[in-house]
């Protein structure tokens, strides 16, 4: 994209030694000149608006860009792509140190204290990942408004049968998988209040159980043929197919989770060694090799598709911004869906994790142990690799008893 020069009379004098810096990031990510020129029309118009208030840039944030744009409204038609731009100018001026970092969210309240604190030992006693963490909180935030609508928490008021009316409340419209997270949520809860003291008892003994026995379902998966025929549907002629083929291949052939194919990094992939470096749940990281068939995909993605860019994400998006995927529900299971239906299948499970489902009970198929299965997949116990025991079929029909009273 042109210098910032190019936009001679756009931005006011004192803005522009800001702003050359904003140009050569649109530049790097992608955007063509027209988008360029579009975005810096409205820096210009938000840069105009702030010296007609006598706002110095330095004084800048989101406040005074939601100011703006409610006054555009009134005037110009409203362009969501407005919003995202100016929300890129902030990040730019506070990564070069030009307005001040964006404070924390105060707390509203006790709930949002015991929230903040919760949070802390989530992160740095459990470790758990981020969507984890949001999906937690967002439970606890529930069952404290419950209890405590008046809005007056007092955690040692906190008793079996509040607990027990919760659950009842908030999972009656809700399926077992999200009835069972909510129930996992709150145990972690009242675990914390208790181990730091702010309840008496430990309520999570008092988190009533969800139906659904561990193992009581088989793994959904695809026949190997039909991972074969996922994988075929890539067009890999195209920049857009040699992306896609790179990606199922890691979730096919190496039983990767979605999140671990978004964090993939550049430096993560030692060609000379024949290893990837995957960051697993939480803090963890293990290693594993890179099979032919994934290098020759990740070469031919990095060497002919992948677009220019500062990002050392391995997966970026196709168009400007050329960053990586925000979230793996957004981008990896987009791609498996996508796939599965040009492939013609409609499988119960059509998220990312069904290929590595689908790895698994391959390998258990043609002979592999549990343990070994584990190794892959990377379970940190042998009880989550238990599961994949019940699809040997023919084995489990060999010990099968006959019925008393049926046919010999």
């Amino acid at each position: 994209m042109r210098r910032l020069k190019s936009y001679a009379g756009l931005i006011p004098v004192h803005w522009g030694v800001h702003l050359q810096g904003f140009a050569d990031l649109l530049s790097r990510q992608g955007y063509t000149d027209e988008a360029g020129w579009g975005k810096m029309r409205v820096v210009r118009d938000f840069s105009r608006w702030l010296v007609r208030r006598h706002v110095e840039i330095e004084k800048v944030d989101e406040n005074q860009v939601a100011v703006f744009l409610e006054a555009r409204r009134k005037n110009t038609a409203f362009r969501s792509g407005e919003k995202v731009t100016l929300a890129l100018l902030l990040k730019h001026l506070r990564q070069d140190h030009i307005i001040p970092a964006q404070p924390a969210k105060a707390a509203q309240g006790p709930a949002d204290l015991i929230a903040q604190d919760y949070r802390h030992y989530l992160v740095h006693e459990r470790s758990l990942g981020e969507d984890t963490i949001k999906g937690y909180l967002a439970i606890v935030r529930r069952f404290l408004l419950h209890r405590f609508s008046d809005h007056k928490v007092k955690l040692k008021n906190l008793g079996a049968k509040d607990v027990g009316e919760f659950v009842l409340h908030d999972t009656t419209r809700q399926g077992r998988r999200a009835c069972q997270h909510a129930t996992t949520a709150l145990r972690s809860f009242f675990g914390f209040l208790f181990q730091n003291g702010k309840i008496a008892t430990n309520l999570a003994l008092s988190v009533p159980t969800v139906a659904g026995w561990r193992l009581s379902e088989l793994p959904r998966y695809l026949t190997p043929a039909q991972v074969e025929k996922v994988l075929k549907v890539c067009d890999r002629r195209r920049k857009y197919g040699k992306r896609n083929y790179a990606i199922l291949l890691l979730l096919a052939r190496l039983g990767l989770r979605a999140g671990e194919v978004v964090s993939l990094e550049l430096d993560d992939i030692d060609w000379n060694a024949g290893e990837l470096r995957i960051h697993g749940n939480g803090a963890r990281v293990d290693k594993l090799p890179l099979l032919e068939d994934v290098g020759g995909a990740l070469a031919d993605y990095l060497q002919k598709a992948r677009p220019r860019s500062s990002a050392r994400r391995v997966f970026i998006h196709m168009k400007a911004p050329y960053e990586g995927f925000g979230r793996p529900c957004n981008g990896i299971c987009c791609i498996v869906r996508r796939a599965l239906k040009a492939a013609e299948l409609n499988p119960p499970n059509k998220g990312a994790h069904i290929l590595r489902h689908s790895l698994a009970t391959r390998m258990l198929r043609n002979g592999a142990s549990l343990s070994e299965i584990g190794r892959v997949l990377r379970h940190q116990g042998i009880q989550t690799t238990e599961i994949y025991a019940k699809v040997n079929l023919d084995a489990l029909r060999a010990l099968a008893q006959p019925w008393p009273g049926g046919a010999q």
